[in-house]
């Protein structure tokens, strides 16, 4: 009961001091407005925009020189770094050339990792789910072996958790499971070798005329198309690349085609991941767009024999001018999902079509990133694959839909979809050239076909670089509920690029 008091006063501090910080980052803004308000700028300069002034450039008559060595800031080292260094300056190692195949190999090891560490709290207000209060930690650690600009051997590990929600290397202060919970492994998260035939087997065109420029990749890799609305999952799978292909009115068109065999995730473990997929992905840049028409179908391989399934995504991303001079990032997408078996409920294999969009443009005289993003599905669309801590087809519509992909914290509007309709609207302040970045957001969510839970949800999310290899990030939000209980939660995390 103390300790069910201590969370409980201790968390309405929290939200009521993540409050004050935001407020406090505005004043940050509005006292930059201010000082260029100052120097004749408009009225509204010290609210809009929101974060630090950044002048247009003009193009500069007089010569201005390259920056040189010494001139340019150091970049940070790798944890690792042996042969020739990332991105470094200087003679390259001549390497060695390889018998039979032709290839000239210099081969470089690169090790770097992502470590998380966050205090947080969460309730989303799902019946039955108890509010969750831990301090967690996720680690990502990778080692690449290069062997020639295209040619290369990833290694992911994910040494700290479990690749499912509940299952991190943490302590909990209140919720499900109270105490600590211990997820040390040596699980391969990622392990796959890439490379170009061309480049791989040189002896195949020795005068460099052949078209056998095609790229590959073979092993567990992760895979997202359509901005993860279609499919966003880590699976074992061997796939192919023709790119640069040339076509009429178009500057550039590309063909992938991909075999899963395992691994793949459809929202329900019970299962298993021994589904086959195959894949077709297409893209083609015109002057104006570029347009993408992706293909999977999902083989389930179940006992039932159900669960197979066909999938369609479209889109199309583009720059245009509104009223005459404001420049708008603009994409539309259309993705469908078809059970060929009966449908599967819990966002397993469902028929539907999910329609999204995504508005953005700079306010002049910044950085800064103004945006909307409307979406409508009809029906229970589903994914052809997604990894377990991943939020659902909405997660790219906003901060508030997405997961932090990380333990217990999940989005804060529901993610799936079913006959659904709703935004996000949102504003993104830079400071400190780029070291700093504030996001708030509004999003919506109605069921119209008036079984499920409508949600308006606000929050924010800030973000300040710290040296050259720590950043810190807090966030905190507010679910307005009609059928479930209303939702709330903050979190503090640190996160460390070594």
């Amino acid at each position: 009961m103390n300790r069910r008091c201590w969370y409980e006063r201790n968390t309405s501090s929290w939200l009521r001091l993540s409050v004050v910080v935001l407020v406090a980052v505005s004043l940050l803004g509005s006292t930059a407005h201010a000082s260029d308000d100052k120097q004749g700028g408009h009225w509204y300069d010290w609210f809009w925009p929101l974060g630090a002034p950044a002048p247009v450039q003009a193009l500069k008559h007089e010569y201005v020189p390259f920056k040189g060595r010494g001139e340019i800031p150091d970049r940070p080292k790798l944890m690792i770094e042996l042969g020739d260094a990332f991105l470094g300056t200087g003679r390259l190692n001549p390497g060695f050339q390889v018998p039979i195949i032709g290839a000239v190999w210099q081969p470089r090891l690169w090790s770097y990792l992502v470590s998380r560490t966050a205090l947080q709290s969460f309730d989303n207000g799902a019946a039955g789910a108890d509010r969750e209060t831990e301090i967690a930690n996720r680690t990502d650690l990778f080692v690449n072996l290069q062997l020639t600009g295209t040619e290369k051997i990833l290694l992911g590990l994910r040494p700290l958790d479990a690749n499912s929600f509940p299952r991190f290397t943490k302590y909990t202060f209140s919720g499900a499971n109270e105490g600590f919970n211990n997820e040390l492994n040596l699980d391969v998260e990622a392990l796959f070798f890439e490379g170009d035939v061309g480049s791989l087997f040189p002896v195949l065109d020795e005068k460099g005329i052949t078209p056998i420029d095609f790229g590959f990749s073979v092993g567990r890799q992760a895979i997202t198309f359509q901005e993860g609305i279609l499919i966003n999952d880590t699976v074992d799978a061997i796939g192919f690349n023709r790119n640069n292909l040339t076509f009429p009115g178009a500057s550039n068109l590309r063909f992938s085609g991909m075999w899963a065999w395992d691994r793949l995730d459809r929202n329900d473990r019970v299962r298993g991941s021994n589904a086959n997929m195959l894949a077709l992905f297409t893209a083609i840049d015109s002057h104006v767009s570029t347009f993408s028409v992706d293909t999977i179908y999902v083989a389930d391989n179940a006992a039932d024999g159900s669960g197979d399934a066909f999938y369609l995504g479209l889109s199309a991303i583009q720059r245009m001018k509104v009223l005459g001079r404001l420049g708008v990032s603009t994409a539309y997408r259309v993705n469908s999902s078809f059970a060929l078996d009966d449908e599967i409920s819990g966002n397993v294999v469902g028929d539907g079509t999910l329609v999204t969009g995504e508005f953005s443009f700079t306010p002049h005289g910044s950085h800064d990133i103004a945006y909307f993003n409307p979406y409508v599905a009809i029906g229970n669309f589903t994914q052809a694959g997604r990894e377990a801590i991943v939020g659902g087809p909405l997660a790219n519509t906003g901060i508030l839909f997405a997961s932090a992909n990380f333990s217990t914290f999940g989005a804060e509007v529901n993610p799936f979809v079913d006959d659904d309709i709703g935004f996000a609207i949102g504003y993104q302040a830079f400071w400190q050239h780029g070291r700093r970045n504030l996001t708030l957001e509004l999003a919506t969510k109605k069921d119209y076909s008036g079984s499920g839970n409508d949600s308006v949800a606000i929050g924010y999310q800030l973000q300040q670089a710290v040296a050259q290899y720590v950043q810190i990030q807090i966030e905190s939000f507010y679910t307005y509920n009609d059928v479930i209980s209303n939702g709330a939660g903050a979190r503090f995390e640190v996160q460390v690029v070594y």
